[in-house]
């Protein structure tokens, strides 16, 4: 079920995840963080898991994730 948040708070939801991942810290629950803000209809949240998904950044690498994401990203444009 897809959460209903408010721009301010999928920015936090966002800034947190990618805060938690720099610092290599839980990062299973901030990818599903990214997740939940990126359905929710945060671009920057969809295209920066586009990117660890193409990279293969502390996730497998798998490209068909990466364009599921970027295709969100590019539809929350």
């Amino acid at each position: 079920m897809i959460q209903q948040f408010s721009q301010h708070e999928l920015e936090h939801v966002y800034a947190t995840a990618v805060n938690t991942i720099q610092s290599q810290m839980n990062f299973s629950d901030a990818v599903h963080e990214l997740e939940q803000a990126a359905r929710a209809g945060h671009g920057k949240a969809a295209m920066f898991l586009a990117e660890l998904y193409y990279q293969g950044f502390r996730v497998e690498r798998d490209s068909l994730k990466a364009q599921y994401w970027q295709n969100m990203a590019t539809l929350q444009a």
